[in-house]
């Protein structure tokens, strides 16, 4: 299903189960909060032009349309931002491990990695009326490791996505103790 998709320090035999990204109707909140702040650039514009018709001719008016200019390149700037943000944030889930990607602003990116048989506990969370409508929410994976909480922000299915996690570990978990039985024998 995802075997186009490939990333640094993929192992050989390493398949991917699941790509995730934040739902959707995260970045389209955003994106109305984008057309909100174009509004009232517009808005503003014509108030001045319709509250004093002789206002295009005055000196203030070279004033207003560079504030209408840095406004706009502040609203293109933070899409930009937002755009980044929500198409760089990952998660991949292989049949072998997690791996979470964290695009932070322009220029930061954390990249975290945590073996399945690592997982202690798996746990889902929708929390409020849009997210329990669309179903999208959160999950969190405790580990016993360094990173104690890995944490799936606002992703689409979250209780199906626990449940592959889970069968995923559970699986990874078997195969070690079979692993460690056979050595335990001598048969390795």
């Amino acid at each position: 299903m995802f075997g186009e998709i490939n990333f640094p320090g993929q192992h050989n035999d390493e398949q991917i189960i699941l790509f995730l990204r934040r739902h959707w109707f995260i970045f389209f909140a955003h994106l109305l909060s984008i057309l909100a702040g174009i509004a009232g650039l517009i808005l503003a514009y014509f108030f001045f032009i319709f509250f004093d018709p002789s206002f295009s001719q005055s000196e203030y008016y070279s004033l207003l349309l560079f504030g209408e200019s840095l406004g706009t390149l502040f609203i293109w700037n933070l899409f930009f931002i937002l755009w980044l943000d929500y198409y760089l944030d990952a998660w991949i889930v292989t049949n072998e491990r997690i791996i979470n990607i964290n695009q932070k602003g322009f220029f930061n990116r954390d990249i975290s990695e945590l073996k399945l048989t690592k997982i202690q506990d798996v746990t889902s969370e929708i929390s409020g009326f849009i997210p329990t409508l669309l179903n999208y929410g959160n999950i969190h994976v405790q580990t016993a490791g360094e990173k104690e909480r890995f944490v799936f922000y606002q992703i689409p299915d979250p209780n199906k996505v626990k449940n592959v996690i889970v069968q995923l570990q559970e699986k990874e978990q078997r195969e070690e103790n079979i692993e460690a039985g056979r050595a335990l024998r001598g048969e390795l």
